[in-house]
């Protein structure tokens, strides 16, 4: 009797140790090959200029931010795919201070008002499939700091 009771509140934590240990060994299976996981990362081909990326951030009149990302050897598109092929064509994923903000599938976007103080924006370039581009280097990111001043009268 003493062992029905015990086991019943012992039994989710049992099958969730069962659960992560078969994660765990599948795990490096998956990726077996090396090199960065396929559904996460796609890597250009050597053969091909890495793609930069560069922020400008203007304040508007009405109080938003207009982003600007100077790209070379990247295109922009709209055009989303299941699976994309590894060219520089695709969209870049906004992030201000670490949280996905937006996407941008053009070089100009519009990220709003932002409240005062220091934010930093990053984008980070994305193939047609979602997949973040990697470079030599990582990541191909562009990054801006933004100050935004208090308002007179602390409004």
């Amino acid at each position: 009797m003493m062992r029905r009771i015990l086991s019943r509140p012992f039994a989710p934590v049992l099958a969730l140790a069962g659960l992560l240990t078969s994660l765990a060994v599948a795990a490096p299976i998956y990726n077996a090959g090396g090199g960065a996981p396929r559904a996460v990362f796609l890597e250009l081909p050597a053969r091909l200029p890495e793609p930069e990326v560069a922020l400008r951030a203007d304040p508007l009149p009405s109080g938003r931010w207009r982003l600007t990302l100077a790209a070379r050897h990247f295109r922009f598109t709209d055009i989303c795919v299941l699976e994309a092929e590894a060219v520089p064509l695709g969209h870049a994923h906004i992030v201000h201070d670490g949280v996905k903000l937006a996407a941008a599938y053009a070089p100009i976007v519009d990220i709003g008002p932002l409240p005062p103080g220091r934010h930093r924006i990053e984008a980070v370039l994305r193939a047609q499939d979602h997949r973040a581009i990697l470079g030599r280097g990582g990541l191909i990111k562009g990054a801006v700091v933004i100050e935004v001043p208090e308002r007179a009268g602390g409004v």
